[in-house]
């Protein structure tokens, strides 16, 4: 939908399996715009924001429903998709959160599992300094991991800081 005026870009999507339970938009190294989807099948798709053509094969790696997605790039300037997913059915396991390279969907690193429950919500920043970092909702708690390119960079998959028991204020 265009901001400005709220008409649609194109057509609806109607070739995806699953609800759409997360997006998140940004570009590809070449600039190519696109939107990522998590589903409630446990997949991660990459499309194109021009036209919704899918950009490589849908990420099944997830056990239990994606419920959340980023898009960011590591400090070398290779774009990622970051992915968190539930517990899978009837919670036998913790939730993860994954990094992906884009365009190709190739898994990097091993999955983040320092969290407790599902993850229901990532994000991919920078500090002052320069240091990439993905920060993860779960289940009450917050938690904050470097950089975590497997065999590139320094620190990888290091918890910076996990924040525990957030309160609603009276």
């Amino acid at each position: 939908m265009r901001l400005a005026d709220g008409t649609p870009v194109g057509e609806p999507i109607t070739d995806h399996v699953g609800s759409v339970n997360a997006v998140a938009v940004g570009t590809l190294q070449d600039g190519t715009p696109i939107f990522v989807i998590g589903d409630s099948v446990g997949s991660v798709e990459v499309r194109r924001l021009t036209d919704g053509a899918r950009v490589g094969e849908p990420i099944t790696d997830h056990v239990g429903s994606v419920n959340a997605v980023a898009v960011g790039t590591l400090q070398d300037g290779t774009p990622i998709v970051v992915s968190g997913s539930d517990c899978g059915i009837f919670n036998r396991i913790d939730g993860e959160a994954r990094v992906w390279q884009l365009p190709d969907g190739d898994p990097i690193g091993d999955p983040l599992t320092s969290h407790d429950g599902s993850v229901n919500a990532v994000a991919v920043g920078t500090l002052p300094g320069g240091a990439r970092v993905i920060v993860i909702g779960s289940g009450g708690d917050s938690e904050s991991e470097s950089e975590s390119a497997r065999g590139k960079h320094d620190n990888v998959g290091r918890r910076i800081r996990k924040v525990h028991g957030h309160q609603r204020s009276p």
